[in-house]
């Protein structure tokens, strides 16, 4: 400033002087501007915020579900695990029926063996007795004609009809 004139630094300091002047002015639209744009930010702040909370209030919603669901799941688990018991039991069950079936055949094959030893046996016994009585029958006849020879000397036996005993 020592290089200027007066007048020079008059106009200077004239020109600053309405500068600082208008300066409130201009901080005042400026403040403005700044304050609307933080008007727009913080209306955008709200409307992410309504947006989070509403986001955040269909968490709760779908969270209180898969809870819900989860709880589902344990009850149809627990009910698996019944029935994988129940299952157990049967399984063990015809297990049991398995070596009882077992036990079981192996009796009929020994009663197998013992009912074809009786088959046996009674062919056995039949054919003897069958032989038995043919010898019986044999002799009986043998017995009934020497009998009707000894009484009619060698005839045939009488043809006379015999008398029917009456029925009682």
């Amino acid at each position: 400033m020592v290089s200027r004139s007066l007048p020079e630094r008059v106009s200077a300091l004239e020109e600053t002087v309405s500068a600082l002047q208008s300066l409130p002015q201009q901080l005042a639209a400026f403040r403005a501007e700044v304050s609307g744009r933080f008007d727009q930010v913080d209306a955008r702040f709200e409307q992410a915020n309504a947006r989070f909370e509403h986001v955040d209030a269909r968490f709760e919603q779908v969270d209180a579900r898969f809870e819900q669901v989860d709880a589902r799941f344990e009850r149809v688990d627990a009910r698996f695990d019944q029935v994988d018991a129940r299952f157990d039991q049967v399984d063990a069950r015809f297990e049991q029926i398995d070596q009882r079936f077992e036990q079981i055949d192996g009796r009929f094959d020994q009663s197998d063996t013992r009912f074809g030893r009786l088959e046996q046996l009674l062919r056995d016994v039949d054919e003897r007795l069958y032989s038995r009585m043919r010898a019986l029958h044999e002799d009986l006849i043998a017995r009934i004609s020497t009998l009707n020879e000894g009484r009619d000397g060698g005839a045939t036996p009488s043809t006379r009809p015999r008398r029917r005993q009456p029925k009682r």
